[in-house]
């Protein structure tokens, strides 16, 4: 038997049961240049532009928006475009090319900002640059911290 029963509006609903999906979910489109890793989730359309999707490439990672990148294993990608999260455990939350590189590293928004160092943080801004190990940015544009 199916989990699945169609309700009166045309919806299916699934059973009040728990599903397992060894592999991953993508929600939207397929993007076909993307190595899924596993136990992974992507949500998106393909940029109608580029033809990029975004893709969790990172054993357990989840990539949200527009033509993002979540490789890190562990890693996340919630919204924004064109983000990347390579660091283990690193987590990029919106805004437009921002890399979350270092190990345990963030970078909440903002423009073209990177959180290179482990356990580091950027808060937002333009082109801000966490590079040593426990370093923030918390916004600006062009700023950099480098020391531990």
């Amino acid at each position: 038997p199916s989990p699945f029963t169609k309700d009166a509006k045309g919806w299916w609903v699934a059973d009040a049961d728990m599903f397992r999906f060894p592999q991953g979910i993508v929600i939207g489109e397929r993007y076909d240049n993307c190595t899924y890793g596993e136990a992974v989730l992507a949500v998106g359309l393909l940029d109608e532009n580029s033809g990029q999707g975004n893709c969790p490439s990172g054993d357990g990672s989840v990539a949200f928006g527009a033509a993002n990148t979540a490789s890190g294993k562990h890693s996340t990608v919630t919204g924004g475009s064109i983000n990347h999260a390579s660091g283990d455990v690193s987590s990029v939350s919106g805004g437009y090319g921002n890399k979350a590189t270092g190990q345990d590293s963030s970078v909440s928004g903002g423009v073209y900002n990177t959180g290179a160092g482990q356990r580091s943080s950027v808060t937002g801004g333009d082109s801000n640059q966490a590079s040593g190990q426990d370093s923030s940015v918390s916004g600006g544009a062009y700023n950099a911290a480098s020391g531990t």
